[in-house]
C-alpha cells in the first residue's frame, strides 16, 4: 500500500490539476483551496476533526469536481479511504439540488469543517469586492443561505439516534 500523500505533495497536485483555471475575479484558481486549508488548518481540531486529513480533503476539494480526477484517482494515489470519503461529500454531483449535496455534507465532520472554510473564502467581502457589485450581491445571499442550510442539516443530524439518517 502507498503511504498517503502529505499536505506539501497534496499542494503540487491539487497546483497541478487546477492549473490554468482562474476563480470569477480572473485569479488563479489554487489560491482558493491554498486559503481553504490555512482556514482548516486553524479550525479542524478544535471541530474536533483530525486536522491532517480535513487538510488533505481542502485541499482536493475541487479537484474530482473541476478536473478530469476521480475519487478512484485519488484511491490509487494513496489517499486514505476517510480522505475519498470526504472529498467525495464535499463533491456536488450535475444537477444535485443544493440540500441533497449539503446533506451528504453534514454526515461528515471532516467535509462540514471543509465546507465552512470554502464558503467563508467564497463569501470573503475582499474577493467579493473585485467583482462587479451585482454578482457579488447574489454570492453573498446564496453563501449565506447555504451556511444556514447546512447548519440545519448538521443540527438535524446530531439530534437523530443513529441508525435513522436517512439515505442523504
Amino acid at each position: 500500500m502507498r503511504p498517503e500523500p502529505g499536505i506539501a505533495a497534496t499542494e503540487s497536485f491539487a497546483a497541478e490539476m487546477h492549473a490554468g483555471q482562474l476563480d470569477k475575479a480572473g485569479e488563479e484558481y489554487i489560491g482558493h483551496p491554498l486559503r481553504v486549508c490555512a482556514t482548516v488548518g486553524r479550525t479542524a481540531a478544535a471541530a474536533g476533526v483530525d486536522p491532517v486529513h480535513a487538510q488533505l480533503a481542502a485541499l482536493l476539494h475541487d479537484v474530482v469536481e473541476d478536473t478530469p480526477v476521480t475519487l478512484a484517482n485519488l484511491a490509487e494515489r494513496g489517499y486514505s479511504p476517510q480522505v475519498v470519503a470526504t472529498v467525495d461529500a464535499l463533491t456536488k454531483r450535475p444537477e444535485e439540488p443544493v440540500r441533497d449535496y449539503l446533506a451528504r455534507v453534514a454526515a461528515d465532520p471532516a467535509a462540514v469543517v471543509v465546507k465552512h472554510a470554502d464558503m467563508a473564502d467564497n463569501s470573503d467581502p475582499v474577493r467579493l469586492g473585485r467583482l462587479p457589485a451585482e454578482e457579488a450581491d447574489r454570492l453573498t445571499r446564496r453563501y449565506v443561505a447555504r451556511r444556514a442550510m447546512l447548519d440545519e442539516l448538521v443540527v438535524e443530524r446530531a439530534a437523530t439516534p443513529p441508525g435513522r439518517h436517512g439515505s442523504g
